[in-house]
């Protein structure tokens, strides 16, 4: 979705009882902000400096703040903002409007807030097999292999366990979506690797995360830490909330995410996991073919599970594991 899409989608939803919104884009050989919106409310007129995104990431958060001194009255404007995300730029005196017209605004004499529950239809990828539940098992060995989009398809195939003739389907894909570019007639590489894992991450949410789901479970008995579970080998590992506690030792999980390629029996029987739909166990497909010896899912799903929460706590866990562990292997 293009900042013109966003800002007209936005600027549409904007309650007319309430204000009326003018927008002014900048060069574009300018960087943020993008350009200049302003905000009419009972006959008087403030602007603000606008920053455009499809969706605000943690990471990106981090920067509008660092920058947010160099302007007067500085606003995101997204398609979509998380919650806890809306709370860290409040935090900030950042002010916001998403393309639903929820907004924060705070500026001069104009204070203004509005959350409503208002949900627009998601831009999708309809069409592309780079982001079908198959497409996104192969983004995801590009995201974890560097070397991995240098490789022949077939060796592509193996080591994300998906059929060989999905892969060149995938690199077209990726190729129209900018994220993957030709170097010549049989090699490839792939830019924007940053962006692609975050759009990875609202893919695999709701995508492929949805056909892993193989149910929730309760750990009896009721007292046993999960921390004392020890997994029989690599084909059960966790995820999610208790991962990034082990990898931190910065969170009370309280949502066990488990991913495993063993039986409901095996659950049952080696661990005391017992089939319950109001537990608080979450059991999913283990969906990659190799990693690293150990008892937690890859960084970059632990990553992905923890920001798709969309809890505060979650999502500062996300932020550590992030900048210590991923970003400076992205």
């Amino acid at each position: 979705m293009k900042v013109k899409e966003i800002i007209h989608t936005a600027l549409e939803h904007l309650d007319p009882a309430l204000m009326k919104g003018e927008w002014q884009p900048f060069e574009n050989n300018r960087e943020a902000p993008d350009g200049r919106l302003d905000l009419i409310f009972d006959n008087q007129r403030v602007t603000f400096e606008a920053i455009v995104k499809k969706e605000l990431r943690t990471y990106q958060v981090e920067q509008i703040i660092s920058q947010a001194d160099k302007y007067q009255n500085p606003i995101v404007i997204a398609y979509k903002l998380y919650p806890a995300l809306k709370e860290k730029l409040k935090e900030h005196r950042i002010n916001y409007l998403e393309a639903n017209g929820n907004l924060f605004v705070r500026a001069n004499q104009f204070h203004l807030f509005i959350d409503r529950d208002k949900k627009l239809q998601q831009p999708d990828n309809t069409g592309n097999r780079a982001f079908t539940p198959t497409g996104l098992k192969v983004v995801f060995g590009f995201l974890r292999y560097k070397e991995l989009i240098h490789q022949t398809q077939r060796e592509i195939a193996k080591r994300t366990g998906v059929a060989l003739g999905n892969i060149p389907k995938v690199i077209k894909g990726l190729q129209k979506t900018g994220y993957i570019y030709k170097v010549n007639r049989n090699t490839y590489a792939i830019q924007n690797r940053e962006e692609l894992l975050h759009t990875w991450i609202e893919e695999y949410k709701n995508t492929l995360q949805p056909t892993l789901d193989k149910g929730r479970y309760t750990l009896k008995p009721a007292d046993k830490d999960w921390r004392n579970l020890v997994w029989h080998n690599q084909e059960t590992v966790w995820g999610g909330e208790p991962a990034g506690d082990l990898l931190t030792n910065y969170l009370r999980p309280e949502i066990l995410t488990v991913y495993t390629n063993e039986t409901k029996k095996n659950l049952m029987m080696h661990y005391g996991l017992v089939p319950d739909q109001e537990g608080n166990v979450q059991v999913y497909e283990k969906f990659w073919e190799e990693g690293e010896e150990r008892n937690t899912a890859p960084d970059l799903l632990i990553y992905a599970d923890l920001m798709n929460t969309q809890d505060k706590r979650c999502i500062e866990t996300a932020e550590i594991i992030y900048n210590e562990r991923i970003k400076p292997e992205l």
